[in-house]
């Protein structure tokens, strides 16, 4: 009897030393950004990414040539609802992301010194594929299984942007959960390379028209994305990475 009573013992030790591991995991989030254009210093930037406890993104700080911009976001149920702006020299002052019933952004609310644009969102659910509707243009952002950015389209452009992505390893974004909003706040609108497009993929390629973009992944002693170079023709960039450990 003893001798089952210290094995149940040992087991159930056993079992909250494991829970206690599991609720200790860490995981790497990248907080620093530092974009280098190898042509024209003028394109430099830093970004700096602060989290909320729950590890969504709470606010990005932005610092080029025309001074500091910072983006506040807002959240219920886990996605983001809203994000406040300061510092841009053009853009909305505050800009709402809505969502229908199954979850899917379905239009965007822009408010520039009070006045105010909508623009809905057509959403294609076989394609997994979000289309903004601004007059007689849009703009899209297609999406993985994983909710991942694949493909970038829009009417300003003959040629979609194609990302090809290795599922095996894990990008610089890895345990940030994807948002449908941060496709269209910021990488599809403003230079989403600086930001990795906020992938949880390592990104092997892009492909523009008849431009094939190379990208080179560097990893640190620790398995994360360090630097990314891009390489094209004609011209190159490369962003740097620093990332804060943190409760998964």
């Amino acid at each position: 009897m003893k001798t089952i009573k210290s094995l149940l013992t040992l087991c159930i030790l056993t079992l909250l030393f494991s829970c206690s591991n599991d609720d200790n995991k860490k995981g790497n989030f990248p907080t620093n950004i530092e974009f280098t254009d190898y042509t024209n210093s003028v394109n430099d930037k830093t970004v700096t990414i602060s989290y909320n406890n729950d590890n969504t993104i709470s606010q990005i700080v932005l610092i080029d040539n025309n001074g500091t911009k910072t983006k506040q976001y807002t959240y219920t149920n886990g996605r983001i609802t809203s994000v406040s702006n300061s510092g841009f020299l053009s853009g909305p002052d505050v800009r709402t992301f809505v969502y229908n019933s199954n979850g899917n952004l379905s239009s965007i609310v822009d408010d520039t010194s009070g006045t105010i644009e909508t623009y809905p969102i057509n959403y294609n659910a076989t394609t997994n594929t979000y289309s903004l509707v601004d007059g007689g243009d849009s703009s899209s952002v297609q999406l993985d299984n994983s909710n991942n950015p694949i493909v970038y389209g829009s009417t300003f452009f003959t040629s979609d942007l194609e990302i090809t992505l290795d599922a095996t390893q894990k990008g610089v974004f890895e345990h940030v959960t994807p948002q449908i909003a941060l496709q269209f706040d910021l990488a599809l609108f403003n230079n989403g390379h600086i930001f990795y497009f906020f992938n949880q993929k390592q990104i092997n390629h892009f492909q523009f028209g008849v431009q094939d973009i190379d990208i080179v992944n560097n990893r640190d002693a620790n398995g994360n994305i360090s630097s990314v170079v891009y390489n094209f023709t004609g011209g190159g960039s490369q962003i740097d990475i620093t990332y804060q450990n943190r409760n998964l």
